[in-house]
């Protein structure tokens, strides 16, 4: 389960974490070594550049809201600046620009830029509480086909509204192939099959309307269901277009 970094060293962390491995294509390596073999303290690390080959090493140096270039003054040169967010009014354009002068760094990484980061949930004593079933919630979307996981990160999303079944399965032939060459019976009975795991992941309420099950928080287990679409299945997770019309 991951959340949005509150310092520098979270945001290490969550840097190397399967999921930010995984949508960055940069991963972490070691130290810096000196010319004698010896750890230098600045900058902090070398990442790997795996997004495209052949693979580069780079030095890297990690901020998690710098205010400007001097934030960085005493980092020696690196290659890349990995950072959460900008302060209000600073442009990226400009902050590289200075580093690229003073520290011969030739990309700054903004990671509240990326959507499937920038929609993590806040890190709070509340949020930390509320992760109890994330586990089972993995667990179970790792064994179903990408689609009727998308369906359940929507039912997460969006709630405590409801949703229409018939509905829900319209937008997904919509979107997925596979889903409108199906029977209609075994689009509907894939998704009311999460009635039926354990835990049960939705619910139902009346008629055709289904909800997110109550039992398991729908914050944290919506920020996990749309990790594993972005990280495990290799897919854009559901917008705001997928979702309009949905609620009730």
């Amino acid at each position: 389960m991951n959340f949005k970094p509150i310092d520098e060293m979270s945001l290490r962390q969550f840097f190397s974490s399967p999921f930010g491995r995984g949508v960055l294509r940069l991963s972490y390596l070691g130290p810096v070594l000196g010319p004698t073999g010896g750890i230098e303290t600045s900058p902090d690390c070398m990442i790997l550049d795996m997004r495209e080959h052949p693979f580069r090493p780079l030095r890297c140096e990690f901020k998690f809201v710098p205010s400007g270039k001097d934030d960085f003054a005493n980092n020696g040169r690196f290659d890349v600046a990995v950072v959460w967010s900008l302060p209000p009014g600073k442009r990226k354009e400009d902050l590289l620009r200075d580093l690229l002068q003073q520290n011969g760094c030739g990309e700054l990484v903004v990671l509240d830029e990326i959507r499937a980061f920038r929609e993590l949930p806040e890190y709070t004593r509340d949020s930390i509480s509320r992760v109890g079933a994330i586990d089972q919630v993995k667990a179970i979307c790792l064994d179903r086909e990408l689609w009727s996981v998308f369906a359940i990160a929507i039912a997460a999303r969006i709630f405590p509204a409801k949703f229409r079944m018939d509905e829900m399965v319209k937008m997904l032939a919509n979107r997925f192939p596979e889903v409108k060459r199906m029977q209609r019976r075994g689009q509907h009975n894939a998704l009311s099959a999460f009635l039926k795991t354990k835990p049960p992941l939705i619910e139902r309420m009346h008629g055709n309307y289904y909800r997110w099950t109550a039992e398991i928080d729908s914050v944290t287990a919506s920020a996990e269901i749309y990790e594993l679409i972005t990280a495990n299945f290799g897919a854009q997770p559901p917008t705001k277009d997928d979702m309009n019309g949905l609620g009730y």
